[in-house]
């Protein structure tokens, strides 16, 4: 079967399924994507053991009650923000999708099953459309996205996606056609350290994290004019949310705009977006997951 209703923490799943690839989506989390792995294989998302996957309150704090690993989806912003141009008005830590009501549905393509998202702006007047297709004949997951403006007014936005993954001694992670990556974030700069970096992601428009132990490894491969940065969150057990304790994992953030906040990159970095009126914008990427001596794309 290619999709089936699991649970998640108690929520109500759905999972998707091929002969080589499986993921979760959890609809009530934001349409937060909870794992992600080859079958069988390594799990490649974090998940945080302190504080459980649970559906988002209105008002309620990212960092003390969602921070609970897995890929969601950051927009307009990453970090929270005032509104640049707008004193007064602020935009939530990690944006709004996370904790947003999204219309879902699942479909077959013949040769693909999708999980397919969608979300109306409450800051900005917009429509978020996603789609998570699991590819049946290789061992790929297509992400493809659609922004829509719905309003009458011009507005800035940056775009990350928010992938924690899971990694163990030995992880690397590699970056062939980033040449230099600018600190946005650094908790210390020794071990127990955790810092956010951002870089153009380059030519290749690739990123490699591979598990030697296993000898998996994922490779993320976008297409550099759609999706032209690519963030990394290196958490060395140097941060964790108030009350506990520090960890180990790493953010693999494919995003469109840098740094985290939107206000910074509007006016310090010049590497925000603006949507006009009545502007769609589409963009899209694949991520493999692949055995050792297995080819890439």
């Amino acid at each position: 079967m290619p999709y089936r209703q699991v649970s998640v923490s108690g929520l109500p799943a759905v999972a998707l399924r091929s002969e080589d690839l499986e993921i979760v989506v959890t609809p009530a989390a934001g349409a937060r994507i909870t794992n992600m792995r080859r079958l069988p294989g390594r799990e490649w998302l974090w998940r945080n053991d302190q504080i459980p996957l649970a559906a988002p309150q209105a008002g309620s704090s990212y960092v003390e009650t969602a921070d609970s690993g897995g890929w969601d989806e950051c927009f307009p912003t990453v970090g929270p923000s005032p509104v640049p141009g707008k004193p007064g008005f602020m935009l939530p830590d990690h944006g709004e999708l996370w904790s947003a009501k999204w219309e879902n549905r699942v479909y077959e393509l013949g040769t693909a099953s999708a999980f397919v998202s969608t979300v109306q702006g409450e800051i900005f007047p917009c429509e978020f459309h996603r789609e998570v297709i699991v590819d049946h004949q290789d061992p790929v997951i297509h992400f493809s996205y659609r922004l829509r403006h719905t309003g009458g007014t011009a507005f800035p936005w940056i775009w990350s996606a928010h992938a924690l993954l899971n990694v163990q001694p030995g992880t690397t992670v590699t970056l062939p056609s980033v040449h230099e990556m600018r600190v946005d974030a650094a908790l210390p700069e020794s071990p127990p350290f955790a810092m956010k970096l951002f870089g153009d992601i380059g030519a290749s428009g690739r990123a490699i994290v591979t598990d030697p132990r296993r000898g998996e490894r994922l490779e993320l491969v976008v297409p550099p004019s759609q999706v032209p940065q690519v963030g990394l969150w290196i958490n060395c057990r140097g941060w964790a949310p108030p009350g506990k304790s520090p960890y180990y994992n790493v953010g693999l953030e494919p995003g469109i705009g840098a740094p985290d906040r939107l206000d910074d990159a509007v006016e310090r970095w010049h590497a925000a977006e603006t949507l006009a009126v009545g502007e769609v914008r589409e963009w899209g990427f694949d991520v493999w997951l692949l055995n050792e001596g297995e080819k890439g794309p």
